[in-house]
Order: structure tokens, then sequence, then C-alpha cells
């Protein structure tokens, strides 16, 4: 069961931070996570991951308690790991804003 893991650097503060494992060629366990390094500190903004047996989005306050779930129970794990992807890299600075205010 192969896995990987890789970090994609936004800017000095921010990162998307991937890691998941295939079997066979299919994702089977993914997690894509948007960082932002605040005073020392590694803050996790939000969480793609494919838990409870559904790949959801998980939007974290600063403790990293989930405030809410987005279920995306019509995409496969290789789905919703591109889309966690494209989200984070896209849409960071809105979800950075956003988590400066809760």
């Amino acid at each position: 069961m192969p896995k990987k893991y890789f970090i994609i650097r936004i800017n000095n503060n921010v990162e998307i931070q991937v890691a998941f494992e295939t079997i066979h060629g299919l994702i089977v366990d993914f997690v894509g996570k948007l960082i932002l390094k605040k005073n020392g500190k590694h803050c996790e903004v939000i969480r793609f991951d494919s838990g409870h047996n559904c790949p959801h989005k998980d939007i974290l306050s600063h403790g990293g308690k989930t405030i809410r779930k987005i279920w995306y129970e019509l995409l496969d794990n290789k789905q919703a790991l591109d889309l966690a992807i494209k989200d984070l890299k896209e849409n960071y600075e809105i979800y950075i804003e956003r988590f400066g205010k809760r």
C-alpha cells in the first residue's frame, strides 16, 4: 500500500499538505489540509479527508475543532482529492480570512 505525502507552498505562511494511500492504483485514504503558519504555530484551517467512509471537508476552529462538515458522497476518493487540491489553491485567501474572524 504505497503512501505519498507532499506540500504545496502557497507563500511563507500558507501551505497545503497532502497525504494519500493507494491499493492497486486506487486511492483508499486521503487528507488535504490548508495550513496557516502564525506566531510560530501551524493552524489547520480546512481539512478534506476520506474519514467516516465518505469524502468530506471539515471547517475548523482555532482549536482544531470541527465547526461544520460538507459531505461529498457522490465523489470517489480520487475525485474528492482532486477537488480538495483545486479548492484549497483557488480559495485559500477566503478560507484564511474567515478563519481569522472565527
